[in-house]
Protein backbone atom coordinates (compact mmCIF):
# COMPACT_ATOMS: atom_id res chain seq x y z
CA UNK A 1 0.00 0.00 0.00
CA UNK A 2 2.70 2.28 0.43
CA UNK A 3 4.37 1.97 -2.48
CA UNK A 4 0.71 2.33 -4.48
CA UNK A 5 0.09 5.41 -2.53
CA UNK A 6 3.70 7.03 -3.45
CA UNK A 7 3.13 6.02 -7.35
CA UNK A 8 -0.74 7.79 -6.98
CA UNK A 9 0.65 10.76 -4.80
CA UNK A 10 3.18 11.60 -8.19
CA UNK A 11 0.37 11.38 -10.03
CA UNK A 12 -1.44 13.90 -8.07
CA UNK A 13 1.28 16.24 -8.47
CA UNK A 14 0.74 15.47 -12.53
CA UNK A 15 -2.95 15.40 -12.17
CA UNK A 16 -2.93 18.41 -10.88
CA UNK A 17 -1.10 20.59 -13.72
CA UNK A 18 -3.35 19.67 -17.03
CA UNK A 19 -0.34 20.85 -19.49
CA UNK A 20 1.43 18.47 -18.16
CA UNK A 21 -1.13 15.46 -18.22
CA UNK A 22 -2.06 16.35 -22.03
CA UNK A 23 2.06 16.51 -22.98
CA UNK A 24 2.09 12.79 -21.29
CA UNK A 25 -0.91 11.74 -23.79
CA UNK A 26 0.30 13.48 -26.99
CA UNK A 27 3.84 11.57 -26.06
CA UNK A 28 2.30 8.55 -25.74
CA UNK A 29 0.28 9.44 -29.03
CA UNK A 30 3.05 10.27 -31.02
CA UNK A 31 5.64 7.41 -29.48
CA UNK A 32 2.59 4.83 -30.44
CA UNK A 33 2.58 6.10 -34.03
CA UNK A 34 6.43 6.05 -34.50
CA UNK A 35 6.83 9.70 -35.29
CA UNK A 36 10.17 11.05 -35.95
CA UNK A 37 11.83 12.40 -32.93
CA UNK A 38 11.47 16.02 -34.14
CA UNK A 39 7.85 15.53 -34.41
CA UNK A 40 7.46 14.16 -31.61
CA UNK A 41 9.07 17.39 -29.64
CA UNK A 42 7.41 19.48 -31.06
CA UNK A 43 4.10 18.08 -30.74
CA UNK A 44 3.83 17.47 -27.24
CA UNK A 45 5.75 20.96 -26.89
CA UNK A 46 2.99 22.86 -28.64
CA UNK A 47 0.37 20.61 -26.62
CA UNK A 48 2.23 21.74 -23.50
CA UNK A 49 2.19 25.52 -24.32
CA UNK A 50 -1.03 25.75 -25.76
CA UNK A 51 -2.39 24.24 -22.29
CA UNK A 52 -0.75 27.24 -20.72
CA UNK A 53 -1.59 30.06 -22.88
CA UNK A 54 -5.70 28.28 -22.39
CA UNK A 55 -5.18 28.85 -18.57
CA UNK A 56 -3.75 32.18 -18.94
CA UNK A 57 -6.55 33.19 -20.88
CA UNK A 58 -8.89 31.35 -17.83
CA UNK A 59 -7.18 33.93 -15.58
CA UNK A 60 -7.32 37.16 -17.50
CA UNK A 61 -11.39 36.41 -17.69
CA UNK A 62 -11.69 35.69 -14.18
CA UNK A 63 -9.39 39.25 -13.65
CA UNK A 64 -12.31 41.90 -14.56
CA UNK A 65 -14.73 39.24 -13.90
CA UNK A 66 -14.18 39.11 -9.94
CA UNK A 67 -14.27 42.61 -8.49
CA UNK A 68 -17.58 43.25 -10.17
CA UNK A 69 -18.70 40.25 -8.28
CA UNK A 70 -17.13 41.59 -5.40
CA UNK A 71 -18.40 44.90 -5.22
CA UNK A 72 -22.03 43.15 -6.29
CA UNK A 73 -21.96 41.66 -3.01
CA UNK A 74 -20.36 44.42 -0.77
CA UNK A 75 -23.32 46.32 -2.19
CA UNK A 76 -26.06 44.23 -1.23
CA UNK A 77 -24.71 42.85 2.02
CA UNK A 78 -24.98 39.32 0.22
CA UNK A 79 -23.69 36.34 2.23
CA UNK A 80 -24.08 32.64 2.49
CA UNK A 81 -22.69 29.70 0.39
CA UNK A 82 -19.76 29.76 -1.76
CA UNK A 83 -20.57 27.82 -5.53
CA UNK A 84 -17.15 27.21 -5.94
CA UNK A 85 -15.32 23.82 -7.29
CA UNK A 86 -11.92 24.37 -5.65
CA UNK A 87 -13.56 26.51 -2.79
CA UNK A 88 -15.76 23.65 -1.93
CA UNK A 89 -12.80 20.63 -2.41
CA UNK A 90 -10.63 23.37 0.22
CA UNK A 91 -13.31 23.03 2.71
CA UNK A 92 -13.82 18.46 2.29
CA UNK A 93 -10.24 18.80 3.09
CA UNK A 94 -9.73 20.89 5.74
CA UNK A 95 -13.43 18.98 7.26
CA UNK A 96 -12.13 15.88 7.35
CA UNK A 97 -8.15 15.89 6.99
CA UNK A 98 -7.75 12.68 7.41
CA UNK A 99 -9.93 10.68 5.28
CA UNK A 100 -8.73 12.76 1.59
CA UNK A 101 -5.10 11.46 2.28
CA UNK A 102 -6.67 8.35 -0.43
CA UNK A 103 -7.83 10.89 -2.78
CA UNK A 104 -4.67 10.04 -5.08
CA UNK A 105 -5.62 6.41 -5.11
CA UNK A 106 -9.14 7.33 -5.89
CA UNK A 107 -8.06 9.39 -8.78
CA UNK A 108 -5.57 6.66 -9.85
CA UNK A 109 -8.15 3.44 -9.89
CA UNK A 110 -11.07 5.67 -10.73
CA UNK A 111 -8.87 6.42 -14.09
CA UNK A 112 -7.92 3.00 -14.45
CA UNK A 113 -11.42 1.78 -14.38
CA UNK A 114 -11.91 4.23 -17.08
CA UNK A 115 -9.89 2.93 -19.10
CA UNK A 116 -10.33 -0.69 -18.39
CA UNK A 117 -14.16 0.20 -19.47
CA UNK A 118 -13.58 2.07 -22.66
CA UNK A 119 -11.33 -0.88 -23.67
CA UNK A 120 -13.21 -3.53 -22.82
CA UNK A 121 -16.82 -1.76 -22.62
CA UNK A 122 -19.06 -0.04 -25.36
CA UNK A 123 -18.50 3.49 -24.14
CA UNK A 124 -15.06 4.05 -25.98
CA UNK A 125 -14.27 7.58 -23.90
CA UNK A 126 -11.31 8.38 -21.83
CA UNK A 127 -11.45 11.24 -19.43
CA UNK A 128 -8.40 13.72 -19.59
CA UNK A 129 -9.15 16.72 -18.04
CA UNK A 130 -7.07 16.48 -14.70
CA UNK A 131 -7.94 19.00 -12.57
CA UNK A 132 -11.61 18.19 -12.56
CA UNK A 133 -10.78 14.86 -11.87
CA UNK A 134 -8.98 15.52 -8.73
CA UNK A 135 -11.65 17.92 -7.47
CA UNK A 136 -14.49 15.27 -8.32
CA UNK A 137 -12.47 12.48 -6.46
CA UNK A 138 -12.52 14.52 -3.49
CA UNK A 139 -15.88 15.14 -3.84
CA UNK A 140 -16.99 11.40 -3.59
CA UNK A 141 -14.84 11.03 -0.66
CA UNK A 142 -16.98 13.57 0.84
CA UNK A 143 -20.43 12.14 -0.47
CA UNK A 144 -19.47 8.19 0.21
CA UNK A 145 -18.33 8.88 4.08
CA UNK A 146 -21.04 11.45 4.93
CA UNK A 147 -23.80 8.77 3.61
CA UNK A 148 -22.46 5.55 4.74
CA UNK A 149 -19.76 6.64 7.16
CA UNK A 150 -17.50 4.25 5.52
CA UNK A 151 -13.62 4.62 5.61
CA UNK A 152 -10.59 2.38 4.81
CA UNK A 153 -10.23 0.40 2.05
CA UNK A 154 -14.12 0.10 1.50
CA UNK A 155 -14.52 3.84 1.21
CA UNK A 156 -11.18 3.35 -1.46
CA UNK A 157 -12.89 0.73 -3.86
CA UNK A 158 -16.27 2.69 -4.02
CA UNK A 159 -15.32 6.44 -4.40
CA UNK A 160 -12.92 4.63 -6.74
CA UNK A 161 -15.71 2.75 -8.81
CA UNK A 162 -17.95 6.20 -8.02
CA UNK A 163 -15.50 8.21 -10.31
CA UNK A 164 -14.85 5.65 -12.79
CA UNK A 165 -18.24 4.96 -13.50
CA UNK A 166 -19.11 9.20 -14.24
CA UNK A 167 -15.66 9.67 -16.06
CA UNK A 168 -17.37 6.92 -18.36
CA UNK A 169 -20.76 7.90 -18.48
CA UNK A 170 -20.84 11.71 -18.57
CA UNK A 171 -18.87 11.90 -21.59
CA UNK A 172 -20.51 8.74 -23.48
CA UNK A 173 -23.40 11.19 -22.39
CA UNK A 174 -22.31 14.11 -24.14
CA UNK A 175 -20.70 12.49 -27.15
CA UNK A 176 -24.08 11.94 -28.37
CA UNK A 177 -24.39 15.62 -28.59
CA UNK A 178 -21.41 17.31 -29.82
CA UNK A 179 -20.63 14.42 -32.47
CA UNK A 180 -22.73 15.93 -35.16
CA UNK A 181 -21.00 19.08 -35.22
CA UNK A 182 -17.30 17.95 -33.51
CA UNK A 183 -17.47 14.44 -34.97
CA UNK A 184 -14.90 11.82 -33.09
CA UNK A 185 -12.06 13.94 -32.19
CA UNK A 186 -13.23 15.14 -28.69
CA UNK A 187 -16.08 15.60 -26.45
CA UNK A 188 -16.68 17.02 -23.23
CA UNK A 189 -15.21 15.58 -20.43
CA UNK A 190 -15.94 18.02 -17.08
CA UNK A 191 -18.60 18.07 -14.18
CA UNK A 192 -20.64 19.90 -16.02
CA UNK A 193 -21.62 17.89 -19.21
CA UNK A 194 -25.39 18.02 -18.43
CA UNK A 195 -24.82 21.75 -19.10
CA UNK A 196 -24.36 19.96 -23.08
CA UNK A 197 -27.02 17.86 -22.93
CA UNK A 198 -29.68 20.07 -21.31
CA UNK A 199 -28.65 22.75 -24.04
CA UNK A 200 -28.91 20.98 -26.65
CA UNK A 201 -32.37 19.44 -25.61
CA UNK A 202 -33.70 22.82 -24.85
CA UNK A 203 -32.10 23.88 -28.38
CA UNK A 204 -33.81 21.30 -30.30
CA UNK A 205 -36.94 22.50 -28.93
CA UNK A 206 -36.49 25.82 -29.44
CA UNK A 207 -35.36 25.49 -33.14
CA UNK A 208 -37.61 22.26 -34.14
CA UNK A 209 -34.58 20.37 -34.93
CA UNK A 210 -35.82 17.39 -37.09
CA UNK A 211 -33.89 14.23 -36.12
CA UNK A 212 -34.72 12.76 -39.79
CA UNK A 213 -33.70 16.14 -41.85
CA UNK A 214 -30.59 17.60 -39.16
CA UNK A 215 -29.78 21.49 -39.71
CA UNK A 216 -27.29 22.48 -37.12
CA UNK A 217 -26.21 26.23 -37.08
CA UNK A 218 -23.12 27.87 -38.21
CA UNK A 219 -22.72 31.73 -36.89
CA UNK A 220 -20.47 32.35 -40.44
CA UNK A 221 -23.91 30.91 -41.93
CA UNK A 222 -26.66 32.65 -39.95
CA UNK A 223 -24.98 36.01 -40.52
CA UNK A 224 -24.71 35.55 -44.07
CA UNK A 225 -28.70 34.85 -44.81
CA UNK A 226 -29.48 37.95 -42.89
CA UNK A 227 -26.77 40.02 -44.89
CA UNK A 228 -28.83 41.37 -47.03
CA UNK A 229 -30.87 43.32 -44.18
CA UNK A 230 -28.84 44.56 -41.91
CA UNK A 231 -25.19 44.35 -43.72
CA UNK A 232 -23.19 46.86 -41.27
CA UNK A 233 -24.73 44.73 -38.38
CA UNK A 234 -24.19 41.48 -39.19
CA UNK A 235 -20.34 42.38 -39.89
CA UNK A 236 -20.52 43.97 -36.32
CA UNK A 237 -22.08 40.45 -34.98
CA UNK A 238 -20.09 38.58 -37.11
CA UNK A 239 -16.83 39.18 -35.68
CA UNK A 240 -16.90 38.05 -32.07
CA UNK A 241 -13.81 39.93 -30.78
CA UNK A 242 -15.38 42.82 -31.51
CA UNK A 243 -19.05 42.46 -30.16
CA UNK A 244 -17.74 40.05 -27.40
CA UNK A 245 -15.95 43.77 -26.24
CA UNK A 246 -18.90 45.57 -26.89
CA UNK A 247 -21.26 43.48 -24.97
CA UNK A 248 -18.80 43.07 -22.19
CA UNK A 249 -18.12 46.66 -21.80
CA UNK A 250 -21.70 47.54 -21.40
CA UNK A 251 -22.78 44.17 -19.28
CA UNK A 252 -19.61 44.88 -16.60
CA UNK A 253 -20.16 48.46 -16.51
CA UNK A 254 -23.95 48.07 -15.43
CA UNK A 255 -22.55 45.59 -12.61
CA UNK A 256 -20.25 48.56 -11.54
CA UNK A 257 -23.00 50.94 -11.58
CA UNK A 258 -25.07 48.98 -9.65
CA UNK A 259 -22.59 48.47 -6.94
CA UNK A 260 -22.00 52.65 -6.55
CA UNK A 261 -19.53 55.28 -7.78
CA UNK A 262 -18.20 54.65 -4.43
CA UNK A 263 -17.38 51.30 -4.88
CA UNK A 264 -16.17 51.76 -8.34
CA UNK A 265 -13.52 54.33 -6.81
CA UNK A 266 -12.22 51.75 -4.17
CA UNK A 267 -12.05 48.89 -6.57
CA UNK A 268 -10.41 51.25 -9.24
CA UNK A 269 -7.91 52.84 -6.83
CA UNK A 270 -5.59 55.78 -8.51
CA UNK A 271 -6.78 55.01 -12.13
CA UNK A 272 -9.82 57.32 -12.91
CA UNK A 273 -12.57 55.34 -11.87
CA UNK A 274 -14.58 55.64 -15.26
CA UNK A 275 -11.90 54.70 -17.18
CA UNK A 276 -11.44 51.76 -15.19
CA UNK A 277 -14.91 50.45 -15.61
CA UNK A 278 -14.86 50.89 -19.17
CA UNK A 279 -11.49 48.87 -19.72
CA UNK A 280 -12.90 46.05 -18.08
CA UNK A 281 -14.53 44.59 -21.01
CA UNK A 282 -11.31 45.05 -23.31
CA UNK A 283 -9.87 42.98 -20.39
CA UNK A 284 -11.99 40.58 -20.28
CA UNK A 285 -11.90 39.94 -24.28
CA UNK A 286 -8.55 39.80 -24.24
CA UNK A 287 -9.20 36.65 -22.00
CA UNK A 288 -11.47 35.25 -24.75
CA UNK A 289 -8.88 35.39 -27.40
CA UNK A 290 -6.12 34.32 -25.86
CA UNK A 291 -8.34 31.28 -24.07
CA UNK A 292 -9.62 30.56 -27.50
CA UNK A 293 -5.40 30.53 -28.85
CA UNK A 294 -4.51 28.04 -26.58
CA UNK A 295 -7.49 26.07 -26.93
CA UNK A 296 -6.91 25.73 -31.23
CA UNK A 297 -3.13 25.04 -30.58
CA UNK A 298 -3.80 22.32 -27.77
CA UNK A 299 -6.62 20.88 -30.16
CA UNK A 300 -3.91 20.77 -33.09
CA UNK A 301 -1.49 18.57 -31.62
CA UNK A 302 -3.72 16.67 -28.73
CA UNK A 303 -6.56 14.95 -31.58
CA UNK A 304 -3.93 13.79 -34.24
CA UNK A 305 -1.97 12.53 -31.18
CA UNK A 306 -4.21 10.71 -29.83
CA UNK A 307 -5.10 8.53 -32.58
CA UNK A 308 -2.35 6.73 -31.30
CA UNK A 309 -3.18 5.90 -28.49
CA UNK A 310 -6.91 5.29 -29.53
CA UNK A 311 -5.31 2.43 -32.52
CA UNK A 312 -3.17 0.87 -30.27
CA UNK A 313 -4.78 0.76 -26.29
CA UNK A 314 -8.18 1.78 -26.32
CA UNK A 315 -9.65 1.16 -29.90
CA UNK A 316 -12.03 3.59 -30.73
CA UNK A 317 -11.53 5.80 -28.08
CA UNK A 318 -12.73 9.56 -27.96
CA UNK A 319 -10.64 11.80 -25.68
CA UNK A 320 -12.77 13.61 -22.81
CA UNK A 321 -11.52 17.29 -22.57
CA UNK A 322 -11.83 20.63 -21.10
CA UNK A 323 -14.91 23.27 -21.94
CA UNK A 324 -13.13 26.09 -23.95
CA UNK A 325 -12.41 23.45 -26.80
CA UNK A 326 -16.11 24.32 -27.50
CA UNK A 327 -15.97 28.02 -27.67
CA UNK A 328 -13.75 28.47 -31.21
CA UNK A 329 -17.34 26.18 -32.64
CA UNK A 330 -19.39 29.44 -31.91
CA UNK A 331 -17.52 32.09 -30.32
CA UNK A 332 -20.35 34.37 -29.85
CA UNK A 333 -22.87 31.91 -28.84
CA UNK A 334 -20.48 30.92 -26.24
CA UNK A 335 -20.54 34.64 -24.89
CA UNK A 336 -24.53 34.66 -24.97
CA UNK A 337 -24.55 31.41 -22.76
CA UNK A 338 -22.36 33.09 -20.49
CA UNK A 339 -24.95 36.20 -20.13
CA UNK A 340 -27.52 33.72 -19.57
CA UNK A 341 -25.97 32.22 -16.78
CA UNK A 342 -24.88 35.12 -15.41
CA UNK A 343 -29.02 36.18 -15.43
CA UNK A 344 -30.00 32.58 -14.52
CA UNK A 345 -27.66 32.61 -11.43
CA UNK A 346 -28.98 35.84 -9.92
CA UNK A 347 -32.45 35.04 -10.69
CA UNK A 348 -31.83 31.61 -8.66
CA UNK A 349 -30.24 33.61 -5.72
CA UNK A 350 -33.46 35.95 -5.21
CA UNK A 351 -35.85 33.20 -5.77
CA UNK A 352 -33.83 31.62 -2.81
CA UNK A 353 -33.88 34.98 -0.74
CA UNK A 354 -37.75 35.46 -1.42
CA UNK A 355 -38.23 32.10 -0.55
CA UNK A 356 -36.68 32.13 2.84
CA UNK A 357 -34.14 29.35 1.83
CA UNK A 358 -32.11 28.33 4.83
CA UNK A 359 -29.13 28.42 2.43
CA UNK A 360 -28.30 30.87 0.39
CA UNK A 361 -25.98 29.86 -2.50
CA UNK A 362 -23.79 33.06 -4.15
CA UNK A 363 -22.85 32.71 -7.70
CA UNK A 364 -19.57 31.67 -8.81
CA UNK A 365 -16.99 33.00 -11.17
CA UNK A 366 -15.45 30.07 -13.44
CA UNK A 367 -18.84 27.89 -13.58
CA UNK A 368 -21.16 30.77 -14.53
CA UNK A 369 -18.63 31.68 -17.20
CA UNK A 370 -17.68 28.18 -18.36
CA UNK A 371 -20.64 26.24 -18.25
CA UNK A 372 -22.55 28.98 -19.78
CA UNK A 373 -20.06 29.06 -22.27
CA UNK A 374 -21.01 25.57 -23.37
CA UNK A 375 -24.58 25.92 -22.87
CA UNK A 376 -24.28 28.85 -25.63
CA UNK A 377 -22.61 26.81 -27.78
CA UNK A 378 -24.72 23.76 -27.91
CA UNK A 379 -27.83 26.03 -27.88
CA UNK A 380 -26.91 27.57 -30.56
CA UNK A 381 -26.00 24.56 -32.91
CA UNK A 382 -29.10 22.81 -32.26
CA UNK A 383 -31.39 25.43 -32.07
CA UNK A 384 -29.43 28.92 -32.95
CA UNK A 385 -28.74 32.58 -30.95
CA UNK A 386 -32.06 32.82 -28.88
CA UNK A 387 -31.81 29.19 -27.97
CA UNK A 388 -28.07 29.74 -27.10
CA UNK A 389 -29.37 32.57 -24.44
CA UNK A 390 -32.20 31.16 -22.77
CA UNK A 391 -29.70 27.66 -22.54
CA UNK A 392 -27.44 29.66 -20.43
CA UNK A 393 -30.35 30.71 -18.57
CA UNK A 394 -31.50 27.68 -17.72
CA UNK A 395 -27.36 25.96 -17.06
CA UNK A 396 -27.95 29.07 -14.38
CA UNK A 397 -30.93 28.25 -12.68
CA UNK A 398 -30.01 24.83 -12.20
CA UNK A 399 -26.88 25.49 -10.76
CA UNK A 400 -28.49 27.50 -7.85
CA UNK A 401 -31.61 25.61 -7.64
CA UNK A 402 -30.66 22.40 -8.11
CA UNK A 403 -27.64 22.93 -6.74
CA UNK A 404 -28.76 24.39 -2.94
CA UNK A 405 -30.59 21.07 -2.86
CA UNK A 406 -27.06 19.02 -3.91
CA UNK A 407 -25.81 21.51 -1.35
CA UNK A 408 -28.30 20.75 1.67
CA UNK A 409 -28.36 16.89 1.24
CA UNK A 410 -24.50 16.13 0.98
CA UNK A 411 -24.09 18.45 3.98
CA UNK A 412 -21.70 20.78 2.03
CA UNK A 413 -23.89 23.60 3.52
CA UNK A 414 -22.17 22.99 7.03
CA UNK A 415 -18.98 24.06 5.32
CA UNK A 416 -19.64 27.06 4.00
CA UNK A 417 -18.85 26.44 0.47
CA UNK A 418 -20.08 23.81 -2.42
CA UNK A 419 -19.24 22.69 -5.83
CA UNK A 420 -20.94 24.89 -8.86
CA UNK A 421 -20.56 23.25 -12.09
CA UNK A 422 -24.52 22.19 -13.55
CA UNK A 423 -23.96 18.93 -12.74
CA UNK A 424 -24.43 19.09 -9.24
CA UNK A 425 -27.55 20.94 -9.58
CA UNK A 426 -29.09 18.08 -11.85
CA UNK A 427 -27.24 14.89 -12.27
CA UNK A 428 -25.57 14.88 -8.88
CA UNK A 429 -28.48 16.39 -6.99
CA UNK A 430 -31.05 13.59 -7.76
CA UNK A 431 -27.76 10.86 -7.34
CA UNK A 432 -26.69 12.42 -3.78
CA UNK A 433 -31.06 11.92 -3.40
CA UNK A 434 -30.63 8.59 -3.81
CA UNK A 435 -27.72 7.59 -1.69
CA UNK A 436 -29.79 9.34 1.29
CA UNK A 437 -32.43 7.26 0.33
CA UNK A 438 -30.26 4.00 0.22
CA UNK A 439 -28.82 4.50 3.16
CA UNK A 440 -26.67 1.62 2.68
CA UNK A 441 -23.28 1.54 0.50
CA UNK A 442 -23.70 -2.01 -1.20
CA UNK A 443 -26.89 -0.54 -2.08
CA UNK A 444 -25.12 2.45 -3.62
CA UNK A 445 -22.53 -0.26 -5.78
CA UNK A 446 -25.31 -1.90 -7.25
CA UNK A 447 -27.08 1.43 -8.14
CA UNK A 448 -23.23 2.48 -9.67
CA UNK A 449 -23.26 -0.81 -11.85
CA UNK A 450 -27.30 -0.43 -12.78
CA UNK A 451 -25.88 3.47 -14.43
CA UNK A 452 -23.12 2.37 -16.38
CA UNK A 453 -25.09 -0.86 -17.77
CA UNK A 454 -27.85 1.20 -18.64
CA UNK A 455 -25.44 3.79 -19.97
CA UNK A 456 -24.51 1.28 -22.19
CA UNK A 457 -27.60 -0.19 -23.49
CA UNK A 458 -28.72 3.79 -24.36
CA UNK A 459 -25.37 5.12 -25.81
CA UNK A 460 -23.47 2.30 -27.36
CA UNK A 461 -25.17 3.04 -30.57
CA UNK A 462 -23.20 6.23 -30.70
CA UNK A 463 -19.56 4.31 -30.64
CA UNK A 464 -20.86 1.08 -32.74
CA UNK A 465 -21.46 3.49 -35.74
CA UNK A 466 -17.87 4.75 -35.43
CA UNK A 467 -16.93 0.94 -35.84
Amino acid sequence: MGILLSIANVLKIIFGQIELVLAIVVLIGLLLQKKKPIDIVMGVVKAYIGVLILKQGSTLLQAPYKPVMEMIKTAFGISGVITENYSGMAAINTAIADLVTIVPLVMLFGFLINILLARFGPLKVVFLTAHTMLAFATLTVWMVHWFFGVEGPMLLIVCSLFCGVFWTVMPAWTYKYSKPFVGNGFTLGHISGMAAVISSRIGMLIGRYDKKNPVLHDEDEDAEEKAGKLSSLTKLFNDSTVITCLLMTVVLAVGCLVAGKEAIQQAAGSANWVVWMLELGGQFTVGIVVLLTGVRMMIAELVPAFKGISDKLVPGAVPSVDMPVFFPLAPFSAILGFLGAFLGEFLGFFVLMAIGSPVLMIPGIIATFFDGGVAGVFGFKYGGKKSAFISGLAVGLIQILGGVIFTMTTGMDTLGATYGNTDFGSSMMLLSLLMKLLGNVWFFVILLVAIYVLACVLLKKQFAEEK
